[in-house]
């Protein structure tokens, strides 16, 4: 499956698909407590450009890491990235649907999934993700969240974006009901969305004379707008969990 040209532009160069950052990653990874474990397996589930496999493979440096994504474009650019790196050895990329992940059931001691299981829907992705982990095996996943009580303006958007968005506090409780043992939470910062929303917008410019675009360019500068007017009321939250 292949995505338009002016999709491919919008996110041309950028470091990762969504707000996040490095620093915001890295404290999530510390939160489980695996570093130093050897022979780990996990899996990076709609790893984009790959910012955070790589990062999941320099913090467990005996692991094996196996990242999916829809779009081969990008696993094409990740592939460049893992041979920079030295490490085809032990980093493995799979075009694959989400929906019908092909592994077997207990075979990853992490499932990792920054900011894409929002494409599933966050109860179906802890509900058929969980057969993935070994016993006690962890899950680490982000979703869009309410931090504080919203505005009229942020439900209505995301009412037509995604339904599932709700509070930390609910999220929690939906990954507990299905048979998780939650860990912690960490909130993606206001200055991970700020450096990623001038990074797009320096590319949606680009983009602006592009008449088949209009739409798509038009989507992504009200989401940045209203993000901008909103940002105390929601952020992306990495859930995560161990496995019972």
């Amino acid at each position: 499956m292949d995505i338009p040209l002016y999709f491919r532009m919008a996110y041309e160069n950028l470091d990762r698909l969504s707000p996040g950052s490095v620093e915001t990653t890295l404290k999530v990874i510390d939160r489980i407590g695996l570093r130093g474990s050897d022979d780990l397996n996990i899996l990076d589930i709609g790893c984009g450009v790959g910012q955070s496999t790589l990062l999941l493979a320099g913090c467990f440096e005996n692991a094996e890491v196996e990242a999916v994504d829809l779009f081969r474009h990008y696993l094409a650019v990740l592939d460049e990235k893992i041979a920079e790196n030295n490490l085809e050895d032990r980093v493995f990329t799979y075009q694959m649907d989400m929906r019908d992940l092909d592994f077997a059931n207990g075979e990853f001691d992490i499932v990792y999934a920054e900011a894409s299981i929002e494409i599933i829907g966050f109860k179906k992705g802890l509900k058929e993700w969980k057969r993935l982990l070994k016993p006690n095996g962890h899950l680490i996943v982000s979703d869009i969240s309410w931090i504080c009580e919203p505005s009229k303006e942020s439900k209505r958007f995301w009412k037509d974006v995604y339904a599932e968005v709700d509070t930390i506090e609910n999220k929690i409780s939906q990954i507990k009901d299905e048979g998780y043992e939650f860990i912690d939470h960490v909130i993606v910062p206001k200055e991970d969305w700020e450096s990623f929303h001038k990074q797009l917008e320096a590319n949606l410019n680009k983009l602006s004379g592009d008449k088949s675009a209009k739409d798509f360019v038009g989507q992504l500068r009200k989401e940045i707008n209203v993000y901008r007017q909103n940002s105390d009321d929601y952020s992306y939250v990495f859930y995560i969990a161990k496995l019972i």
